[in-house]
Formats: structure tokens, sequence, C-alpha cells
């Protein structure tokens, strides 16, 4: 029994993690020679999806699905979100990247054949490897390998990286913060809140939820489905914006093989 909530307290920490990771900025040129500054561009409100290839006919077909998620966004966010696809080690010439990328029907923004844009800084090689990256904090929305990559997943993270900016997080002070995180029942805060504090949530796509409740400094949202989530608090001097993710957690615990299933769908590993 130790173990299994030895393995589960693991998995809860690696999903907030995924949260608070941020990334590491590059500058350097395209294979048009157009030099880009990752966090300049950031700054500026882009959702930057970078798709590391070796490259392949694997690789084609999950980096692919970034590129249509991006692409998905063309009209509603015009400009605003862009995909980056990266030789893995540097090693092939922008020639052969941009014929690969066409063979494949592989729509970009830029390409790169850089050593300063390394895979390494987020968790290690993939082929291919997606990562999603937002304003906030720089953050990383998604980190994904190989066939774990969806077109579904993909959009989510663009989602997410994107309402903030409809927030207004920048803008804010992450005074209270939240525990437990993940949770699946209740939210409760490090500062206490007072009377009349003005507290939203909102989901991924920036919409707000109504169903919830709160009282004694706790936040009931056993009734949220399973996601990430804002948790936004304004009082008479000060926003506050934080993240938190709501989820069931099944544990079943097999007699003969101890095998331990937990739900843990949409987490970045």
């Amino acid at each position: 029994m130790k173990k299994h909530l030895l393995f589960i307290i693991c998995l809860l920490l690696l999903a907030f993690n995924c949260i608070s990771q941020n990334a590491t900025n590059f500058i350097t040129d395209d294979c048009n020679g157009i030099s880009h500054n990752l966090f300049d561009e950031l700054d500026n409100g882009e959702v930057i999806v970078l798709a590391w290839v070796m490259p392949c006919g694997p690789c084609a077909t999950y980096a692919g699905y970034a590129a249509t998620a991006v692409e998905s966004f063309a009209i509603s966010h015009p400009g605003k979100v862009k995909f980056y696809m990266v030789d893995d080690f540097a090693n092939s010439n922008c020639q052969y990247l941009s014929s690969w990328a066409t063979n494949y029907h592989i729509s970009t923004d830029a390409i790169f054949s850089s050593s300063d844009i390394n895979m390494n800084d987020y968790g290690g090689p993939g082929m291919p490897k997606v990562v999603v990256i937002g304003k906030y904090n720089y953050s990383i929305y998604y980190n994904g390998n190989n066939t774990s990559i969806t077109k579904v997943d993909v959009s989510n993270a663009i989602n997410l990286a994107l309402s903030e900016s409809t927030l207004n997080i920048n803008n804010t002070e992450n005074i209270y913060k939240l525990f437990p995180n993940p949770t699946s029942d209740y939210l409760s805060f490090t500062v206490p809140l007072k009377k009349d504090d003005q507290i939203e949530i909102f989901n991924n796509l920036g919409g707000k939820i109504s169903d919830f409740n709160f009282s004694n400094n706790f936040i009931d949202v056993s009734n949220l489905e399973t996601g990430m989530y804002f948790l936004k608090i304004t009082s008479e001097k000060t926003k506050s914006v934080s993240k938190f993710i709501h989820r069931s957690l099944s544990v079943v615990d097999m007699v003969e093989g101890e095998l331990l299933n937990v739900t843990l769908s949409n987490f970045c590993f």
C-alpha cells in the first residue's frame, strides 16, 4: 500500500511540474536567415509550437498532427500561433528540411537547423518531439514525444496558452497559493480570503465556470470535469490568477499482480 501511495504522489508531482516548467530562450536564425528571439516573440503574445524532427516517415505523421493543430487557429487567432520545425541534432541542411516538409505537406512558419534550439532542454529527445510554449512565465503547456502526440492534445495546449491573454494574467500578482493541487474535490488558500473578494474560475478556453461553491476559505470544485483551470481572485487592491488541475483518481489494487491503475490522461510527461 505504501508503494502505491508513493507512486501516486510521484505522478501528481510530475503533473504539477508540468504546469511550472519554463522554456529556454534562444536567439538564432531560421533557414531563411531571419533572426528569432523566442522570449521576444512570446512577449508579443505569440504561442510557439516547436517540433523537432529527424526527419523521418514517423516524424512526419506526428509532427504533422502538431502542424495541423496550429493551422486550425489561423482564422480565430491570425498570426498568434506559430509552428517552428527544428532539425533534431542540427545535422540536416535547410534545403533538405524544406523539401522534406513539402513532401509530407507539413506547413511551417519557420524551419531551423540550429543547435541553439535544444530538445534536451525539454526532457530529452523524441522522434518527433513537440512542445507548446506560451507568454505567461514562458510556460510549457505541452511536451510530447513520438506516438503520444495528438492533434487534440496540442490544440488543447494552444487554447490554454491563448486563454491567458484573455484573462490578462501577466498583469496580476499570484499571492494566493492553492492546495491541494492537483485536486479532486476542494481547494484551499494559504492566504485567507476577505468577504468582498471576487472569485472566478475559467476553463482552458477562457470560458467562465459557475459550478462551484465557496465557504470558509474552501472552494468545492468536485463538480468540475477533468482538466486544467484558472482561478482568478479580485480584491480591492490586487488581482491574482493561479492554475490548478482537477483530476479524478481511480486506484485499483489487484491482489495477484499488485497492479496500480491511475487515471492520468492529459498530464504532461
